[in-house]
């Protein structure tokens, strides 16, 4: 397998499929095959049995340090037109994080900056070492923040959000913290332990209530509450074998044990 083909490194163990960023000498930054390989990785893992969680995190001190600056001063030197996300011809892998039926989780083990942050923000649950800021600066660039842009602000105040957007400031974590942008905090030798620890909590739970309920968060977003009550949407987890075996198990004190139907 050549450099290339290990931008993005892949596991799966205990019901999380881990990804990892695998450009350290880069930053972590987001080449156009990185993108194209979390895309297939994610959409892969979506439909893989084994598969309850899906973790992101990089290799090295930073997290992702967004959109690889060379692909886009390449492109502007040969003279063709960069293309922002909404002139792309596939999904961003932003966009199939979020789509995903899976929870998926960043294990944000640096700094996380540009698209990045937003690399994050497609997270549902977000665990960060404590060393970790987080920065997007593409106001100070020329560029549009389009993803944070509109999904930042559901994460937390419109006001903090847009002053992160319009001032292109550094982020300190604790700030982050305090926002409820961060889940959880650990030192470096623990951060592993503590996001997996977090995902085994998530991976305890019923397959087809995972899914029901990362959809229904998604797809309401933005409806009317009445509409948004009424949005069948995902699987029937009431209608369901684990159902009946969640009930079995409360009641003889055990564990159950999920089928995922």
């Amino acid at each position: 397998m050549n450099d290339e083909q290990e931008v993005l490194q892949v596991s799966i163990e205990n019901k999380v499929c881990l990804l990892t960023l695998n450009r350290p000498e880069r930053r972590n930054a987001l080449s156009q095959q990185m993108n194209a390989e979390i895309r297939k990785a994610v959409l892969a893992a979506d439909v893989n049995p084994a598969v309850s969680l899906i973790a992101i995190t990089g290799a090295g001190t930073t997290f992702c340090a967004g959109a690889d600056l060379k692909d886009a001063r390449a492109m502007d030197a040969g003279g063709e037109r960069y293309r922002g996300p909404l002139h792309q011809p596939d999904r961003t892998a932003f966009e199939v994080l979020i789509e995903s039926r899976k929870p998926i989780l960043g294990i944000i083990n640096g700094p996380a900056t540009a698209g990045g942050f937003e690399l994050a923000l497609a997270c549902d649950l977000r665990v960060a070492v404590d060393t970790a800021w987080f920065c997007l600066p593409e106001a100070r660039r020329g560029m549009g923040a389009h993803f944070a842009s509109v999904v930042l602000h559901q994460i937390i105040p419109p006001g903090i959000a847009m002053e992160w957007l319009y001032t292109g400031r550094r982020v300190p974590l604790e700030e982050a913290v305090r926002w409820g942008l961060v889940n959880r905090v650990a030192p470096a030798e623990k951060l592993m332990e503590t996001a997996m620890a977090l995902a085994a909590e998530v991976t305890a739970s019923a397959p087809l209530s995972l899914h029901r309920m990362k959809l229904t968060y998604r797809k309401t977003l933005g409806m009317t509450l009445l509409s948004a009550l009424r949005l069948d949407v995902g699987p029937d987890p009431y209608a369901s074998e684990d159902r009946k075996e969640g009930a079995r198990a409360f009641l003889e004190k055990r564990d159950p044990v999920w089928q995922g139907r």
